[in-house]
């Protein structure tokens, strides 16, 4: 999908990897709705890139992705405000403190619906609105390598970006129809963005020199590759610092004409 005149949405916009692709998207040519839960941030990064290009092609709106209230809000504001949806990028995410256990239940509910139920229900309601307006879509979900790699001090975390990578493989016959939908995700490992800073320990810096750690940039140019890369579906990016980028090699869901032939 070419970005030139089509409409995003971006969750998790006003900062980091949200913030980054508001710009890129903007400079192929397309427009963004942000949405954030960081008010005076979301804001400040739409009435910059409108003062850049000398044009409304940003607009910002709070979201709390853990209200699906204000997933649909946002996407409705898109239609709105530019007329269509092209692009939803669930980008929104919360890392955590640790040591995980010592968190209470509500705060791991937390965690579980900000990065997965959030992406699952703004994929939801991007591809009905794609089919039942039949439109050309694409959706992208940020998973993490933690989705591949168990690591002692995320297992919340790492279970909910398992479960996007789950979700996004099975999304893939969706590509199918006519016009095609398609959904794909990055699973970046350690990215130089303010949760990465705040969710590993301050005082085990290890992590990050065994590890490396991934630019913004670098991850963002992947984002954008499952935009305008027709040939992605179901697919999942792994980005390892120092590495290429990889397609993840796992099952993807194949057509049983189930989903292909509903009528939503």
């Amino acid at each position: 999908m070419q970005i030139s005149d089509k409409v995003a949405v971006i969750t998790g916009g006003a900062r980091g990897f949200g913030k980054r692709l508001a710009e890129m998207i903007v400079e192929r040519g397309g427009k963004v709705v942000l949405g954030d839960v960081l008010d005076s941030e979301g804001h400040a990064v739409s009435l910059a890139l409108n003062a850049q290009y000398n044009k409304k092609i940003s607009v910002y709106q709070h979201c709390d992705v853990s209200n699906f209230d204000d997933i649909q809000a946002l996407i409705t504001r898109a239609i709105t405000e530019y007329g269509a949806l092209d692009i939803l990028v669930n980008n929104a995410g919360i890392g955590g403190s640790v040591p995980w256990f010592e968190h209470d239940s509500s705060s791991l509910s937390r965690t579980i619906d900000i990065n997965l139920k959030a992406p699952i229900e703004g994929t939801r309601l991007a591809v009905k609105y794609f089919i039942e307006n039949g439109r050309q879509g694409c959706v992208v979900n940020v998973a993490s390598m933690m989705a591949f790699f168990p690591v002692e001090f995320g297992p919340v975390y790492g279970a909910t970006k398992s479960g996007i990578v789950n979700f996004t493989a099975s999304c893939a016959t969706l590509a199918l129809m006519d016009p095609p939908v398609r959904v794909n995700a990055v699973a970046p490992n350690f990215a130089d963005t303010a949760m990465v800073r705040d969710m590993v320990p301050k005082d085990n810096n290890g992590v990050f020199k065994m590890n490396g750690v991934l630019t913004v940039d670098e991850v963002v140019l992947q984002m954008i590759r499952c935009i305008e890369d027709d040939q992605l579906a179901g697919d999942s990016i792994k980005m390892l610092p120092g590495r290429p980028p990889l397609l993840h090699n796992g099952r993807k869901a194949v057509a049983s004409g189930v989903v292909t032939s509903a009528k939503l």
